[in-house]
């Protein structure tokens, strides 16, 4: 791989490079997205949400598991990960292998690498390459070819590895939300350089000079230049003729547009599928939660799902028949405290996991005979006091009422 790619240049990530939303797409005058799409992540939301699923996704372990050929239905054992997951490139781990993987997909649509074999002809490596770099072609037989535009060489289609964003029916590429949300994108942006030129001066004037007599262009050039004069020199400014200077005074919310980005930030969360509050953006209507789990569990959904279920069929592809990989979501849907203790005993209790399982999860070595003795002499479930208390849900005895009891009158009156 090394030989055929030479020591690719990583100084610009993501240069140019260009699918537009449709064939012949108008952007209307705003700011072009697609002729430079790294533009777009000059949005602070299209940051935001970029890194949000990103870094979401490369958090979460990519695990090897093997299914029974035989016997699809049963149970999958779950396998030493082979140094294609473990390492996928050998200059990067596989966290940041995954990470710049799912940039490439939400950026630019596509995710292609260059795969690097053993001596069995098995995937050992699988080296990421910018897609702007490689020219997608279906030649005159229908077959797809990458051309390497670094030193424009076909590069093998067995070697190939490609993962695919949006795509429509008869594609070869992908396209990336960035494509789809170009216009919207270009409205924000033009938005801000408004209102950059806003404050520079380009926008509107800083103030009116008003004279109750009439003024030809040669006097007001004349007491324009003046009171510019005595601005700069920061000395007193004197008045006279009837002159009236009035300073426009314009609000913040109006001068940043304020309003336009705001609505853009719900905009732009819609291409990616992203929670306008998890990026601090309005959180009115839409679904409200109790707590963190359930927001979590729905960004796993309806954000998350369908990009990790690309990524594991496109990974699992590379791995001998029967071999597959899964990402373990558990690192995203961690419980609070209270919750995951009621949760660990609620499966002791039925008898799903045993408690030695619970301890290796947590860190904890084997109980000794001395701590097993110990816990056995401790109750089931104790206060903060030590005190016993009844668990409900674990063939306790049921609590006692703590109904308030009616007094009684001894004089009867």
């Amino acid at each position: 791989m090394g030989l055929f790619l030479g020591r690719e240049t990583r100084a610009a990530i993501f240069p140019e490079p260009p699918i537009a939303p449709f064939p012949g797409a108008d952007m209307g005058g705003f700011v072009n997205v697609n002729s430079k799409p790294d533009t777009a992540f000059q949005v602070p939301t299209v940051w935001a949400c970029v890194n949000l699923i990103a870094g979401a996704i490369s958090s979460m372990p990519l695990e090897t598991f093997r299914r029974s050929l035989s016997d699809p239905s049963s149970v999958p054992q779950r396998l030493p990960d082979p140094s294609l997951i473990v390492r996928p490139d050998e200059d990067m781990t596989q966290s940041e292998w995954i990470y710049m993987l799912a940039v490439s997909l939400l950026s630019r649509g596509n995710g292609i690498g260059v795969i690097g074999r053993d001596s069995n002809a098995y995937a050992r490596t699988n080296h990421l390459l910018n897609p702007d770099a490689v020219k997608i072609k279906v030649d005159d037989s229908g077959r797809i070819t990458y051309r390497y535009t670094h030193n424009d060489r076909l590069i093998p289609s067995e070697n190939v590895w490609h993962v695919r964003g949006l795509t429509m029916p008869g594609s070869v590429v992908g396209l990336s939300p960035i494509s789809y949300a170009a216009a919207t994108l270009g409205l924000d942006l033009s938005s801000r350089q408004f209102a950059s030129g806003f404050f520079e001066g380009g926008g509107i004037p800083k103030a009116v000079l008003e004279s109750d007599r009439q003024v030809n262009q040669s006097e007001a050039v004349t007491i324009k230049d003046r009171v510019m004069a005595t601005f700069r020199g920061r000395e007193p400014l004197v008045l006279g003729l009837g002159l009236k200077y009035t300073q426009i005074q314009v609000k913040p919310e109006e001068s940043q547009f304020l309003a336009t980005q705001q609505a853009n930030v719900a905009q732009i969360c819609r291409y990616f599928g992203v929670p306008a509050a998890m990026v601090d953006g309005p959180s009115g209507g839409g679904m409200q939660y109790s707590n963190t789990e359930q927001r979590a569990l729905e960004f796993l959904t309806f954000t998350l799902g369908h990009w990790l279920r690309r990524i594991e069929d496109a990974v699992s592809a590379l791995l001998p028949n029967g071999q597959f990989v899964k990402f373990n979501t558990h690192s995203l849907l961690r419980l609070d405290a209270e919750t995951q203790a009621k949760v660990d005993m609620q499966n002791v209790a039925m008898k799903k996991v045993a408690p030695s399982e619970l301890r290796a999860r947590d860190g904890f070595d084997p109980m000794t005979e001395a701590q097993q003795t110990e816990v056995d002499m401790v109750p089931l479930g104790t206060g903060p006091l030590g005190r016993p208390v009844a668990l409900k849900g674990l063939n306790a005895d049921p609590e006692p009422s703590t109904a308030t009891p009616t007094a009684v009158n001894p004089t009867g009156v």
